[in-house]
């Protein structure tokens, strides 16, 4: 079978929204990541990255976060860590 989503305007530009913070996410926790190697230290796990996000969410810079799922960001999460590993495993 194949579906084709048809959102309306609202739905489409909270699509949108959710996508743009599953990004923000990702790139931020992608930049943590490296600073965290560079000085040296060991890979941050998707654990410790989850409660992060939950400070991400809560923190006074990006009250936008709230607005999105938090199982998006998670999984945004969970695709770095994969990624992150893979790179690491030489198997980019």
């Amino acid at each position: 079978y194949q579906y084709e989503l048809m959102p309306d305007g609202e739905q489409e530009r909270n699509m949108r929204r959710f996508a743009g913070a599953c990004r923000f996410v990702y790139n931020k926790a992608l930049a943590m990541q490296k600073e965290n190697h560079e000085a040296g230290n060991r890979f941050i796990g998707y654990v410790a990255m989850a409660q992060q996000l939950t400070g991400w969410r809560t923190g006074p810079d990006t009250p936008w976060l709230k607005d999105a799922p938090c199982h998006p960001l998670q999984h945004a999460l969970k695709h770095l860590e994969r990624a992150y590993k893979n790179f690491f495993e030489k198997r980019a």
